[in-house]
């Protein structure tokens, strides 16, 4: 095979971690032989484009059930089998190969299966080494003389490190600025573990008369934050161990270090999802001077203002008054407009850093206002909360989550979540609120103490949602007791196990969850239990 080929590696990761999953699944003896190769010229491309060009192939083989030759086309449609008992032994294949077949199609290949009933079977997928769009960068060019490529870490732990628990936080990842902080210069934490892309960053913080520390890791990087409290954060994705996507969840929980502004940056594409989570911008890689130069201006104008704006667009004088009452404080300026008129002559006016809307307003909705805003170019488009009391529809609902940062729906509670959300947009210190304030959210956050104790049964065959699951629910202090399939949750049930919810799959080998919440519902001790379905296969009639 090439040393590189041109296309998407986490898709390819995608495509081949579900042909290894389905391989394991219908796989009890022998074994999985995962192979790469070049695809022969000859081969039978069902794709004209793939025909006189150089292609790779990765085969997944396993010698498992196998399937029938009339079956072979049918399992790559979603949840089917190559027959009834098939799924009674051994689970559904789910969405898995429907997914691959369809990612490898956009990637520019396919895939081929051969497979002998009783023998096993092979899953191959072809990619072209290059893709059509976007020509391949031979190993001997440069990248352009602007733009700044990270090296290839291939995101790898170092030497030492493990993939998981913590690493050595105060062992500098790259020599940097932590043994030489002052109170007269602010200091920005870079989270990155590509050494070369990190020195630019180290160099660029220096350029602009920030202290920097760097971390080479998720986990030490949350630990510097929690160590060093940083003026700024700025944050990769794709990290060894805990991801950035974790470490910004984890900041943004974190009373102490939540009001911290942090700037993601990856090579995967830009997603509202980094918003709505908290951070203040997105820098997709590889980086062009002119965009890293924009990074750290938006950082330095973010912590130039320390005074936050905040702008409520309300037409109820009785609801505004009581948003400026929950929402007041030495550090928020506050401005109140009640129609889409005012509210735009507002922003062209004046920089906020978050806005709280109600869709109701007596000119316009809501939803196109928003969109306004979004077609505005401002200089700083700042989140917007929606705050309403209308009842959303599911394609309202869609609508809203790609413009917004946060939807909240009036009514129980949600005057607490609106502080909470609003105090995390603003980056305003929790420490420094006005004791009501900080009262209610403590408060707020108390909720979850709720869960210290519990234990909740998790029924599932595929051990990827068992795990993903259990960490989820440990880490809120539950209890976790797992079972692979109906019959084996109704024997742990039946010893009497003290039991608060259970989370049901409903595709299982041997007995499926339909049966098996039936089964339940006639154990005297379980017959209130709240049960909740997990499933992929989540049609209304299947909710029904």
């Amino acid at each position: 095979c090439p040393d590189h080929i041109d296309s998407d590696q986490q898709r390819i990761e995608q495509i081949i971690k579900n042909l290894v999953s389905n391989a394991l699944k219908f796989t009890s003896k022998g074994g999985i032989t995962i192979s790469f190769n070049r695809a022969p010229e000859d081969m039978a491309f069902r794709n004209p484009a793939l025909r006189g060009q150089a292609n790779i192939e990765v085969s997944v083989k396993d010698t498992g059930i196998g399937i029938a030759s009339d079956k072979q086309l049918a399992i790559f449609e979603a949840f089917q089998q190559a027959d009834g008992s098939i799924s009674r032994k051994f689970g559904g294949t789910g969405l898995g190969l429907s997914i691959s077949k369809e990612l490898s199609r956009l990637l520019g290949g396919e895939i081929h299966i051969s497979s002998t009933k009783g023998e096993g079977s092979i899953f191959t997928l072809i990619l072209p080494c290059q893709s059509k769009e976007n020509p391949a960068v031979s190993v001997e060019s440069q990248p352009p003389r602007d733009f700044i490529e990270p090296s290839s870490s291939f995101n790898k732990p170092r030497d030492g490190q493990k993939e998981s628990g913590l690493t050595e936080v105060f062992s500098p990842f790259i020599p940097d600025d932590r043994d030489n902080l002052s109170s007269d210069i602010e200091h920005i934490l870079v989270i990155e573990d590509d050494p070369e892309f990190a020195k630019i960053l180290y160099k660029e913080c220096q350029n602009k008369h920030f202290k920097c520390i760097i971390a080479g890791d998720g986990e030490s990087g949350y630990q510097l934050a929690k160590q060093y409290n940083p003026a700024a954060i700025i944050l990769d994705i794709k990290l060894p161990g805990m991801d950035g996507w974790k470490v910004l969840e984890m900041v943004k929980h974190d009373p102490q270090i939540r009001h911290i502004p942090v700037h993601m940056m990856s090579s995967l594409d830009e997603t509202i999802e980094a918003y709505q989570k908290g951070a203040i911008g997105y820098l997709k890689k590889p980086v062009s001077r002119e965009s890293l130069a924009g990074t750290f201006e938006k950082i330095e104008n973010f912590l130039e203002r320390k005074m936050k704006h905040l702008l409520i667009v309300e037409d109820n004088e009785i609801m505004r008054l009581t948003l400026r009452q929950l929402l007041k404080g030495s550090d928020i300026s506050i401005m109140e407009v009640s129609t889409a008129k005012e509210c735009k002559e507002a922003l062209q006016t004046k920089i906020f850093d978050c806005i709280i809307l109600d869709l109701g307003l007596p000119d316009k909705n809501g939803l196109d206002v928003i969109k306004e805003i979004r077609e505005m170019k401002l200089e700083h488009t700042p989140p917007i909360i929606v705050y309403t009391g209308q009842e959303l529809t599911k394609e309202q609902n869609e609508e809203l989550n790609q413009y917004t940062k946060s939807i909240i729906i009036k009514g129980v509670r949600s005057e607490e979540r609106l502080l909470d959300e609003a105090t995390l947009f603003l980056h305003r210190v929790v420490q420094d609120l006005p004791q009501q304030q900080q009262a209610i959210l403590k408060k707020l956050y108390e909720k979850e103490d709720s869960f210290e104790g519990k234990t909740i049964l998790i029924v599932d065959d595929d051990m990827r949602n068992i795990f993903a699951l259990t960490k989820v629910f440990e880490e809120k202090g539950i209890k976790v007791l797992k079972a692979v399939n109906g019959i084996k949750a109704i024997t742990l049930l039946e010893e009497s196990v003290n039991v608060d919810a259970i989370l049901m799959d409903i595709m299982m080998p041997e007995m499926d969850g339909f049966e098996a919440i039936r089964n339940i519902r006639k154990i005297k001790l379980f017959r209130k239990t709240p049960i909740i379905a997990i499933t992929a296969k989540a049609m209304k009639e299947d909710r029904q």
